[in-house]
């Protein structure tokens, strides 16, 4: 039987999409190859024609996820994408995204796997965050080293609360870590505002 040209690529890509899902709710050690080979309906051999090892599609994972969805950083006012943004984090920093790690952010469910991987999984991670913090900046203005670390500042918020708020038990205090991220999230790109403004 002869397979069409596209036919390991759709596959590949599939596998992909679904081990990135099984990865993100369970991390890198608590799903082995099988059950990320079985998440997408393949055989093992199957995961393995197309990855060399679980690193291997972590690294893929975190290539093709990391900072994505996010914003349009190009069009419209100042102001308007602030405004974007401001209304991305609140879908971000929130109870909703804290229940739902399959179908969130990489950056909280797989950010202290990529720790402990290889220096080459740590490169395209450290290339995707940086180009997620450009962008970030860029929406957040101001001098670019201090646009930069505004833009830091917000990263670290969004990550840091929804990694804190999934460790704790569900209620109040969960919910209480959230907003404070977010409110402090906000109150950055307000005041990088206010001093654009003031300038």
């Amino acid at each position: 039987m002869r397979y069409r040209a596209d036919q390991k690529a759709n596959a590949r890509a599939a596998l992909l999409q679904s081990a990135t899902r099984a990865l993100r709710q369970s991390g890198f050690n608590g799903i082995g190859v099988d059950a990320l080979a079985a998440s997408a309906g393949v055989t093992s051999g199957a995961f393995y024609s197309n990855f060399s090892g679980k690193e291997a599609l972590l690294k893929e994972v975190i290539d093709a996820n990391l900072g994505q969805p996010f914003i349009d950083t190009d069009s419209g006012t100042a102001a308007q994408r602030r405004r974007r943004l401001k209304d991305y984090l609140k879908m971000y920093i929130s109870g909703a995204h804290r229940a739902d790690a399959a179908n969130g952010c990489v950056m909280p469910a797989l950010s202290a796997d990529v720790a402990r991987s290889s220096d080459t999984v740590r490169e395209i991670y450290r290339q995707r965050m940086r180009e997620l913090i450009a962008k970030t900046a860029r929406v957040v203005g101001g001098d670019v080293g201090v646009a930069e670390s505004r833009a830091w500042t917000v990263v670290a918020l969004m990550v840091g609360a929804v990694s804190v708020a999934r460790a704790l038990p569900e209620g109040d205090e969960a919910e209480r870590v959230l907003d404070a991220a977010l409110q402090q999230a906000v109150a950055v790109i307000d005041g990088a505002e206010a001093t654009k403004t003031a300038g």
